[in-house]
């Protein structure tokens, strides 16, 4: 087996000719992602339209109540479901119209736990 060494010349001739033929594959498969890009237009894209208000039940009248604390409580737990709604409609983005009928308060957790819980939230951003 006979091995021939190149010369300098003939392989920096090598190395161009290489690069050229990488740049030219990269060129066309950019023309390509265009190409398809034009020819299927819109179809993946959602059209933004307003997302319509969140459906705010009506609140009913609570009977008269010895105790004002119960009643603040009912009027806070009500305003608080109709603000993380209002929030979580803006958030989504959707017109699903969920409605949130329960709000339950998560127990007191170690500090890792909710460090933890805010990298999930936040990873998706």
């Amino acid at each position: 087996m006979t091995t021939e060494s190149l010369s300098f010349g003939n392989s920096l001739l090598v190395t161009v000719i290489g690069m050229l033929i990488v740049f030219f594959g990269l060129t066309v498969l950019i023309f390509l992602i265009k190409l398809l890009v034009m020819l299927t237009g819109d179809l993946g894209k959602q059209k933004k339209k307003a997302p319509p208000a969140p459906a705010v039940p009506a609140r009913p009248v609570p009977a008269p109540v010895a105790e004002e604390e119960e009643t603040a409580e009912e009027e806070d737990s009500d305003e608080l479901i109709a603000v993380i709604t209002a929030a979580l409609a803006c958030m989504m983005d959707s017109s699903s119209g969920f409605v949130v009928r329960h709000v339950r308060r998560i127990q007191r957790t170690p500090v890792f736990s909710m460090e933890g819980r805010e990298d999930q939230m936040y990873s998706h951003f």
